[in-house]
């Protein structure tokens, strides 16, 4: 061998342990930064995980740069915390001078159109300043589990399968990796096809029925325009086949990913103006695989108040309805020392469809992340922690509770 070579030989032994951590996170998502960011403000040593090489996730990976309302839709804010602090944040390099602004007296709702880059490199940054360890292209492959205890996970990369141990665990993957691979009940959701992609300002496509969503909204970089493709009408799409798809298999996955390349190339030959600038680098998927937990937050809880609310949310489709979120929603009694944020925790039906987003998804991972701290700090499980604490701690942080507790919701 030259100077410019080495051996490869076998990966590294898994049962080694290559870094020891008060809290791993996994998925560098929003749920996921947001999760990392509580944890280490409360004194942890934190690795947050992420399988892609820039942070967001949906947010920025997938193009989905949208900032929804922190209001319930007749200027009450209900949503405050480390996802107010992101949506701030998502604006610092880029957009400036973006109005944050509730529109109560114009009749309409605050949203925020950011650009994904400039959010990611202002993510990583603020992630790297609080003190947060980040491994970038690393695929979470399991737990190392004592009965319901994760004592540490597992993660390939260039170097191979190596071992991180920890004293307690948030799973921020979005799919509920760490739960479903360790035995717990989960369920999937439908989906339909869509892809978000950034096309050149030329001419664009016109108006004329077809699945294209040019969102005109807010701003878009200079020079391109933000595109949302859903919808797809499978009948002149004869190369897809029309069965849903779960999100949850890396079958669906892959189908999921061509069918929506191979129905925006349908798309460009039909309208040769379309012209895409970037593509997602990771499948637009609302919704895949969710925790079955303590409890089930669903549509019936709209306008509710529950005592162990660590977080609350409008609806952003509409003004009017509010949801509290249990700490229930975040664990289940199968795995002792770890907790869910963002789209896969305990959530059905039309309040799942809230819950995913960007703003609902840090205010979740900013509770998974404080109660892991105070996990370690009680030495107890998720079950038995002390909630009134929790909510304290998160009250004082900034997060807004209790939203329903005097049924001031003024809709119809």
């Amino acid at each position: 061998m030259n100077e410019n070579e080495r051996y490869t030989g076998k990966p590294e032994d898994p049962s080694r342990t290559k870094g020891s951590f008060d809290v791993i996170v996994i998925g560098g998502g929003i749920a996921g930064c947001s999760a990392a960011i509580a944890a280490r403000r409360h004194g942890r040593s934190v690795l947050l995980i992420e399988k892609l090489t820039v942070l967001g996730g949906l947010a920025t990976t997938g193009h989905i740069t949208i900032y929804l309302p922190l209001d319930d839709g007749y200027g009450r804010q209900v949503i405050g915390g480390i996802s107010e602090e992101l949506l701030k944040l998502s604006t610092k390099y880029a957009y400036h001078g973006t109005d944050i602004r509730t529109w109560k007296e114009e009749g309409r709702r605050y949203e925020c159109k950011f650009n994904g880059p400039a959010f990611s490199l202002a993510l990583e940054e603020l992630l790297v300043t609080e003190g947060v360890e980040i491994l970038y292209d690393s695929l979470f492959v399991g737990g190392l589990m004592h009965g319901g205890i994760c004592k540490g996970v597992f993660v390939e990369n260039k170097s191979g399968r190596s071992l991180y141990a920890a004293k307690a665990v948030v799973d921020a993957s979005g799919d509920a990796d760490l739960f479903f691979r360790n035995g717990s009940r989960c369920i999937a959701a439908k989906n339909s096809l869509s892809i978000w992609f950034y096309a050149t300002d030329s001419e664009g496509p016109a108006d004329d029925g077809s699945c294209i969503n040019q969102n005109r909204g807010g701003r878009d970089a200079p020079g391109i325009r933000l595109i949302s493709m859903g919808r797809i009408d499978t009948k002149a799409r004869k190369h897809i086949v029309n069965v849903p798809y779960y999100g949850d298999s890396a079958e669906d996955v892959d189908r999921f990913i061509k069918d929506s390349h191979s129905s925006l190339l349908s798309e460009m030959k039909r309208n040769p103006t379309l012209e895409p600038a970037s593509l997602p680098g990771m499948a637009d998927i609302r919704m895949a695989r969710r925790i079955e937990g303590a409890y089930e937050l669903s549509d019936r809880d709209a306008n509710m108040h529950f005592d162990d609310n660590i977080a609350g949310t409008g609806d952003w489709r509409r003004p009017g309805p509010v949801y509290e979120i249990p700490y229930r929603t975040l664990f289940n009694d199968h795995l002792e020392n770890v907790l869910c944020a963002g789209r896969c925790i305990s959530v059905s039906g039309e309040a799942w469809e809230i819950i995913r987003c960007i703003p609902q998804a840090s205010a979740t991972g900013q509770a998974a992340g404080t109660a892991a701290s105070q996990l370690i700090e009680e030495g107890t499980t998720v079950r038995n922690l002390d909630v009134r604490k929790l909510r304290s701690t998160l009250k004082a942080d900034g997060v807004i509770l209790d939203v329903n507790k005097e049924n001031r919701w003024t809709g119809n």
